[in-house]
């Protein structure tokens, strides 16, 4: 596992250097912790100084395990004592994540009492809707007063649509990533039961033909099984669609919005994936598995295929000693369009995502010191906390590359060992205030990543995110470069009851066609129902007119 990670860091660090090199003082490791008011700056409502304690209450959620009393929380509160120069006082209500923490930001928000911070999952409408309501502070005044979160703001593109009011405000201090490499990668991948194909000489699919080959031979020789199964029903078409350069709703194609079901490769993805079914090579519980029923099969020897998988589940297979398995990831089979298109690619730079963001309430006291704060945890010092921990106990560097100590890399489980400490990378202990930016670096060389990929005829141990973004560099989908743009929130309503029913019909008939309830001789019947469900055409003409 060493090995691999290290040559991984290897092949990441000359795109990290560059980025150091690139003018930007706030290195990762060396802020020196003086303030903007330390510095001669002034607070946008008051002498900061005078404040000896800042007491305030915090909401935000938790992913499984606590971040309370761990190392990296306790030196985020000394770090922020330092930084702002007084004592914190934090009512920390910590909440599972998942429908009940969504369900009590969302009542909180609609009855206006909200405490000092929380994590608002509102979207940017919404963020927006309360902010010019005056539920949640204007922020805009502390982006010239304080210079970190400053520059993810500049960092992304469109921003003053993307992340502002109409009246030229920002409400939020939103989802932040820095990835300093030239990496666009996926963590999304096809998988195959690698033993399984070498045993009887069965090529790892290129292409959607080599794919139904594969199946087809697969299906010969274990007559008992279906070749081909989901892992997950959010995913289970998208790389067909992604092979054949189309989507099941709007997406921006590389020149303007479309609507994907009225698209004629949508139409062969639908027919690539009846023939599959019909010939009893696709599992009949395609449309309904997740991964805790693709498990099992994927283990005992009943599934050989995932069209399109999160890369981690080959790992996790490999791992269940009883089984005896061996999967390995691919990229996505390509079609007679061209390369496949890599599926939920990840940006390079510095930048933000509107859709969540921790808000300040209008009400809270010293919002200049909580801004300040919150604008801290976008400083490459405190990125570096939260995504490596504490030099020394959880990672080391050495020519400017970070890497995990020994007591972390040799740890029974790795992601164990460092929720002990609080490193967000994990995904399942996140101290300070969620959601802090993400370095992309700590995430493409976690050793956890590290898996079995097949690419041009041979099978390698290593990241899937490098190896997505290098073998696939150039395969992004356009969609996931598509121009930022906003809707209002009665656009967004408008949207909604015109796209419900259609996205309904859309899913509906997708299962209908793929099993052949619905006959894919009757396309013009299918294309003119849509318009019947919803005007799908004037919505798609409300995304142009945003360009």
């Amino acid at each position: 596992m060493q090995k691999s990670t290290t040559a991984l860091l290897s092949i990441l660090l000359a795109s990290s250097m560059l980025a150091g090199c690139s003018g930007n003082n706030d290195n990762g490791g060396t802020d020196s912790g003086a303030s903007p008011a330390a510095s001669g700056g002034s607070s946008a409502s008051g002498d900061t100084n005078a404040v000896e304690e800042l007491s305030f209450e915090v909401m935000i959620p938790k992913f499984g395990v606590d971040p309370a009393d761990t190392l990296v929380q306790e030196q985020w509160e000394k770090e922020m004592e330092t930084y702002l120069g007084v004592k914190l006082n934090i009512k920390w209500n910590r909440i599972q994540w998942g429908d009940e923490y969504f369900e009590k930001a969302k009542v909180m928000a609609a009855s206006g009492e909200i405490p000092d911070v929380m994590l608002s999952l509102e979207g940017l409408s919404g963020i927006n809707d309360n902010g010019e309501e005056g539920l949640y502070a204007d922020l805009t005044p502390y982006l010239e007063q304080y210079p970190y979160y400053k520059e993810f703001v500049n960092g992304t593109p469109n921003s003053d649509t993307y992340l502002f009011s109409s009246n030229k405000k920002i409400y939020a201090y939103f989802d932040g990533y820095d990835n300093p490499t030239e990496l666009t990668p996926s963590q999304y991948s096809s998988s195959y039961r690698l033993d399984v194909f070498e045993q009887n000489g069965i090529k790892i699919p290129e292409t959607l033909d080599e794919m139904y080959d594969a199946a087809k031979k697969l299906k010969e020789l274990y007559p008992d099984t279906y070749p081909i199964g989901s892992s997950g029903k959010y995913m289970a078409y998208a790389g067909f669609y992604n092979s054949l350069h189309t989507s099941d709703d709007i997406y921006w194609n590389g020149e303007k919005y479309v609507f994907g079901p009225t698209e004629m490769s949508f139409k062969e993805a639908l027919e690539f994936m009846h023939k599959l079914y019909a010939e009893k090579l696709m599992d009949p519980d395609y449309f309904t598995d997740e991964i805790d029923q693709a498990r099992p099969k994927a283990t005992t020897g009943k599934t050989f295929i995932y069209p399109l998988s999160w890369s981690g589940f080959a790992t996790e297979f490999n791992d269940n000693e009883q089984a005896n398995v061996k999967w390995t990831n691919a990229l996505i089979p390509s079609s007679k369009y061209g390369d496949a298109w890599l599926y939920s690619s990840e940006p390079a730079g510095k930048g933000l995502g509107n859709g969540s963001g921790i808000v300040i309430s209008a009400k809270a006291k010293h919002p200049e010191l909580l801004a300040k704060m919150l604008d801290y945890q976008y400083s490459g010092k405190m990125m570096t906390l939260m995504n490596w921990g504490v030099e020394g106990t959880t990672y080391e560097e050495k020519d400017g590359v970070k890497q995990y100590t020994s007591n972390i890399l040799n740890a029974d489980n790795l992601y164990d060992e460092l929720c002990k400490y609080g490193v967000g990378t994990t995904g399942s202990c996140r101290a300070g205030i969620v959601w802090t930016p993400q370095d992309r670096v700590a995430k493409y060389t976690d050793p956890g990543s590290v898996t079995s990929f097949y690419h041009d005829g041979k099978e390698t141990e290593e990241s899937y995110w490098t190896a997505n973004g290098t073998y696939g560099k150039g395969r992004v989908a356009p969609n996931d470069q598509a121009p930022r743009i906003n809707f209002t929130s009665d656009e967004n309503e408008q949207i909604s009851n015109t796209m419900t029913p259609v996205r309904t019909y859309v899913q509906e008939s997708v299962i209908k066609f793929i099993k052949g309830e619905m006959d894919l001789s009757d396309w013009d019947k299918f294309q003119a129902q849509l318009k019947k469900m919803g005007d799908y055409e004037s919505v798609v003409s409300l995304y142009q007119s945003k360009l």
